[in-house]
């Protein structure tokens, strides 16, 4: 089911009941229209409905149907063709949900998988602009500003999480937190999977794609440009800091492992020494006392007493025990 509005000067926003208008609508001088339609929604006849409307190359409705495209901008005949994404954190993890848009002359369409959460807050946008609704280029401008500031309050989210990882860490190096690590990790990483190409596309509209848009968005395509290299930077100072976390909490397991492994062979050496010394009296000839009376057996004892005293100490003064 494909839902459409139709801008114009005189009348405003105005709901668009029947498809099989669209193409007479956009053809009207002053009219400027927007459409949205999730993929689970249309039927084939609905897709072949909405590319012959809006005449859609084929290849970019195939790939606007088919929901595993990665964000990219491609120029056609008659249009240009963006894929992006919506990211929801579903699960404690980052899930894509895929929008593609369509922008040709006085209009724009969209094809979601489900990206609702986006496309309502573009559309409260979208009311606002009574004056600047003249170019599809506005409404492009206004979706790509709230996936990006939808990127950006994710990026906030993931560092405030670092940080205060990190001082948890600080204040007990032992503290377990590997596990946690790892999930942001894998948050941040799908994160730069979609922002990473997205600033690309912001790269071609306000490089070679200045052509297909109006001059009084070049500025505003600029600016959402620069959130996202931001956005980009922000997403590798997160992933350093949590590698140092995590190489700091490695470190301390290392410093704690180490001071076992120490204590164990101190112990062990004390250990030894007795043992050495029951051994070599527990042979078959006479050792000192010559007598062979219970004195020999006090000698042992006193001697292995001496002689693991001896080691303990030792082993406190180097700090391993």
């Amino acid at each position: 089911m494909l839902l459409a509005v139709c801008h114009s000067k005189d009348a405003g926003w105005e709901q668009v009941d029947d498809v099989s208008t669209v193409s007479d609508l956009r053809a009207k001088q002053g009219n400027l229209v927007w459409a949205e339609a999730d993929v689970k929604d249309l039927s084939a006849d609905d897709v072949r409905v909405i590319a012959e409307e809006f005449d859609l190359h084929p290849l970019a409705v195939e790939d606007a149907v088919h929901l595993r495209q990665r964000p990219k901008v491609e120029a056609y005949e008659n249009h240009l063709f963006l894929v992006f994404h919506e990211l929801d954190e579903v699960d404690g993890q980052l899930e894509a949900v895929q929008l593609s848009c369509f922008i040709g002359g006085r209009y724009v369409l969209t094809i979601h998988g489900g990206a609702g959460r986006l496309l309502n807050e573009a559309k409260e946008r979208w009311q606002e602009l009574e004056d600047e609704a003249d170019h599809p280029g506005h409404l492009l401008h206004t979706l790509l500003d709230v996936v990006v500031d939808d990127y950006g309050a994710i990026a906030d989210r993931l560092e405030e999480e670092v940080e205060l990882i990190e001082e948890a860490v600080l204040d007990q190096p032992d503290v377990a937190v590997q596990k946690h690590i790892y999930s942001l990790k894998q948050r941040t990483s799908r994160l730069r999977r979609y922002t990473l190409p997205l600033s690309r596309v912001l790269d071609w509209a306000t490089e070679d794609g200045r052509r297909h848009l109006p001059e009084t968005t070049h500025d505003l395509f600029r600016d959402v440009n620069d959130h996202v290299l931001r956005m980009v930077d922000q997403i590798h100072s997160i992933d350093d800091l949590s590698q140092a976390v995590l190489d700091l909490t490695q470190g301390a397991q290392a410093r704690t492992l180490n001071e076992i492994n120490k204590k164990l062979s101190a112990w062990a050496a004390i250990f030894a020494a007795s043992t050495v010394i029951a051994g070599i009296y527990g042979m078959n000839f006479v050792l000192v006392p010559r007598d062979q009376t219970l004195f020999g057996f006090w000698f042992a004892i006193a001697l292995m007493g001496v002689l693991s005293l001896g080691l303990y100490v030792f082993f406190k003064r180097k700090d391993w025990l």
